[in-house]
């Protein structure tokens, strides 16, 4: 048996044990940053239709405030209006929440830079933790 052998695969072996952790730590961070960027789209679309909802909101409230109309099929377009209103801005508040449990997930001492449009909108990790 030749130990050459048997202490160049130990040392090979241990090598690949110590750049192990890293390359888990960048792979975490890849995947953490790729959901984050998934999720801050799907906000973004989020608020945008919350927005627009909003406006058709207004938008029929005003014409009934024009009109002084009681017609019952207003009415319930204007509900149905506030209805789906309601579920836009639900569904943004829940995106949010899912951006801030991926964003408190990242490692400690991990800088991620995005290169998002949304970048204001998302709160730093530091002012994250001291909302917390």
């Amino acid at each position: 048996m030749d130990f050459g052998n048997i202490v160049l695969a130990i040392i090979g072996f241990s090598t690949s044990f110590l750049f192990c952790v890293p390359i888990k730590r960048w792979q975490r961070k890849q995947v953490a940053a790729e959901k984050l960027k998934i999720v801050s789209e799907a906000l973004e679309a989020a608020e945008e239709r919350a927005v627009r909802f909003q406006e058709r909101h207004d938008t029929i409230l005003s014409q009934i405030c024009a009109s002084y109309l009681t017609n019952t099929e207003v009415v319930e377009a204007l509900a149905g209006a506030r209805a789906t209103m309601n579920q836009a801005l639900d569904f943004a508040v829940e995106l949010r929440k899912i951006q801030f449990r991926i964003i408190a997930s990242f490692p400690d001492a991990i800088d991620v830079l995005l290169d998002l449009d949304t970048s204001k909108h998302t709160p730093s990790r530091s002012a994250l933790m001291n909302c917390s």
